[in-house]
């Protein structure tokens, strides 16, 4: 066997079996549109946001990925516009992900509404063989140089948010892309990218003057994989400082800390504890974000509960 590539088949197999092939993000209520196109122009405002996550830090080629989200809404804030760039890297793989979203936003009084996302994505994806060390020479399953492949799909999303609490459930990759790599024609191993079933939800009610509690929680679910969840507890201070900690079922223990510099600036920070045996051989991930919001002078964004 080879020591590269094991290591890349371990991390393929630990992303399947935690529901990961899609990328994974602790500040997922900061993150939103990633994971479910109905947010797209939730805001009202047009915002970008960009979110940088070193998974596993001390292990060689672990997971690294970065996302530049930019979304609003038009015609009198009914329809939500939003584009999503995601850069994943993991082991001698690479992928970069495109995709448009497209919400339908009803709105209701008390500024709560209900959207309906479509997405349209496309995928470049490559794995640089070349780059791999083999202590076995001429392994024919071994792909000599880099491959790729070009990969559409599509997904859909619902989406509910209210002045108090906000639910979604989400599945991004409709199309499950089949990731024949191998240039080996005897290959009896055909693995493929999986759907994902996202529920996000969270709530927001005050517990002292200038002082809110805020739980969110995502569940994660692919077919024939354990089912995941993240559950977040947080704290908001004078609608500027948000301090939270977050539990990602049998995998790690999170801490979070987002400032809001300004009503259009807020900037986030997120450190992952590991608590399996992993924890022997890394220093935890880490995670950044900063988001700004186009606003005009004296207006607010959409519901400032750092929903």
């Amino acid at each position: 066997m080879i020591r590269f590539i094991l290591l890349f088949v371990f991390f393929c197999f630990s992303i399947l079996c935690k529901a990961q092939q899609d990328a994974q993000y602790t500040q997922f209520m900061f993150n939103k549109m990633y994971f479910n196109p109905a947010f797209a122009g939730s805001k009202k405002v047009l915002c970008l946001s960009g979110i940088y996550r070193k998974q596993w830090i001390g292990i060689e080629r672990a997971p690294q990925t970065g996302t530049f989200n930019a979304h609003g809404s038009v015609f009198k804030n009914r329809i939500g516009l939003g584009l999503s760039v995601t850069y994943d890297q993991i082991g001698f793989t690479d992928k970069v992900d495109i995709e448009t979203n497209y919400s339908y936003i009803i709105r209701f009084k008390n500024e709560s509404f209900f959207s309906i996302g479509l997405r349209g994505s496309f995928s470049y994806m490559q794995i640089r063989w070349d780059q791999a060390n083999p202590t076995q020479a001429f392994d024919s399953s071994i792909p000599g140089a880099t491959t790729s492949k070009m990969l559409p799909n599509f997904g859909a999303g619902v989406y509910y948010q209210a002045k108090h609490w906000y639910a979604g459930v989400s599945v991004p990759h409709l199309f499950q892309n089949k990731l024949d790599f191998s240039t080996n024609p005897n290959a009896s191993v055909e693995p493929q990218l999986r759907q994902h079933y996202f529920f996000m939800g969270g709530l927001s009610f005050d517990i002292a003057k200038n002082v809110q509690i805020q739980p969110n929680v995502m569940f994660k679910y692919v077919v024939n994989a354990p089912f995941d969840m993240d559950f977040n507890l947080s704290f908001v201070f004078f609608q500027k400082i948000l301090v939270g900690v977050t539990y990602r079922m049998g995998d790690s223990v999170d801490a979070i800390l987002q400032w809001r510099i300004a009503p259009q600036i807020q900037i986030a920070f997120a450190y992952d504890f590991t608590i399996t045996q992993l924890q022997r051989y890394n220093a935890g991930s880490i995670e950044v974000m900063l988001e700004y919001c186009f606003l005009k002078k004296n207006e607010k964004v959409h519901n400032p509960r750092f929903f």
